[in-house]
């Protein structure tokens, strides 16, 4: 089964990464709340340091185990247990590392976060503040060895929809790892009913029709599904859509 841990507290900040003295800090946090305020655009922009130290989690035989982080602006570095793993470009994206074949018994998680002027990472300029930091959740996330692919920071599971008439005509398709060809995926719409598609190299597709779909009209009714694939290790991806 997967599992999911927040890692919201026990964090210690460092402005300066070479300092030995730092601050305890809660996730979200923003090295920016009180310059970033003014519209001077005179607050700080540079390197600063997360640490934390999280405990080994319990894997299923072939399991995997993954820190996510749902937005560390602008780029990342993560460290664990000393081995950079992972680079991460992009202030406004979820991102997954792979800490698998890292993971000791007492872990130590090491992020260098920069919000640096640069001429690599988009937006270059806006009429609001780069904000620096942790500034959305971290997870540690454990998954059985098959399960939907987390390696490129998705659900797994990708929902399109093709309106015909009144109706949508909604395609479900989970990429996973590790399933044997022929295993059942069980995709279900919540309040519709559900599907089932057969994997073939690690992917899994059925159609199912919404009759008379209710629709997403932005602010005025933001009406969305939700979508859920299972596989018979108990692993489930989900994602809402409109």
């Amino acid at each position: 089964m997967r599992n999911t841990i927040v890692l919201e507290k026990d964090w210690t900040f460092y402005k300066n990464p070479q300092s030995e003295s730092g601050e305890a800090v809660t996730l979200p946090h923003t090295w920016n709340a009180v310059d970033g305020q003014d519209g001077g655009n005179d607050y700080y922009r540079g390197t600063c340091k997360y640490v934390r130290h999280f405990a080994k989690p319990e894997l299923e035989k072939g399991g995997r185990a993954y820190l996510e982080f749902n937005g560390a602006a602008m780029t990342a570095d993560v460290v664990v247990n000393g081995t950079k793993l992972f680079h991460h470009e992009g202030g406004f994206s979820t991102f997954r590392v792979d800490v698998t074949e890292q993971l000791t018994e007492d872990n130590l998680l090491e992020v260098y976060v920069d919000n640096s002027d640069n001429t690599k990472v988009y937006p270059q300029k806006a009429d609001f503040t780069f904000y620096g930091g942790l500034y959305r959740p971290v997870w540690l996330l454990t998954v059985p060895k098959v399960s939907f692919d987390l390696s490129d920071s998705s659900s797994g599971l990708f929902v399109t929809a093709e309106m015909q008439g009144p109706d949508a005509l909604v395609t479900l398709e989970a990429h996973t790892q590790h399933a044997d060809d022929g295993e059942t995926v069980v995709f279900s719409v919540e309040g519709i009913g559900e599907v089932r598609g057969a994997v073939q190299r690690n992917q899994a597709r059925a159609q199912m029709l919404i009759s008379n779909a209710h629709l997403w009209e932005g602010k005025r009714d933001p009406y969305l599904y939700r979508a859920t694939a299972t596989l018979s290790s108990g692993d489930q991806g989900s994602v809402s859509f409109g």
